[in-house]
């Protein structure tokens, strides 16, 4: 009875670690319609910002959703190249992804279009570019 409680609970923690080991890191980004500025973007909850940089370990996928009151169109600067799909976020809760998987230096921005029609919004200053560092070591 001992053997098989030990057998079953290494079992058990051993498909826990080899679940923990293939799972992949997450970051997620959100734009967002603010009056200074026009629009910024947070990684992971933190402060919204214009210009956002971060550290993250190879294989991190990231998913960028758009909240902002208009399109955006997720640009590919420098870095290793990436496979990037679904990059214009044409309406709010558009999403697109993309993992990591070499590492470097990735620089991204947006190319920021109108405000959707009947959501016009004033804003003050000139308007943010959003520009994301991601450093891969």
């Amino acid at each position: 009875m001992r053997t098989a409680l030990v057998t079953a609970t290494a079992a058990a923690l051993a498909a826990v670690f080899a679940a923990s080991a293939s799972a992949r890191p997450a970051t997620h980004i959100v734009i967002r319609h603010q009056m200074q500025g026009c629009h910024a973007w947070a990684v992971d909850s933190e402060s919204f910002k214009a210009a956002q940089k971060i550290n993250v370990v190879r294989g991190t996928t990231f998913t960028l959703v758009n909240n902002d009151v208009m399109p955006h169109t997720l640009l590919q600067i420098s870095g290793p190249r990436l496979e990037l799909v679904n990059t214009l976020l044409n309406h709010m809760g558009a999403k697109t992804t993309f993992t990591v998987t070499q590492p470097g230096t990735y620089r991204f921005r947006t190319k920021a279009g109108e405000d959707y029609k009947g959501m016009e919004m004033k804003t003050v200053g000139k308007d943010n570019v959003l520009r994301l560092t991601v450093v891969v070591p």
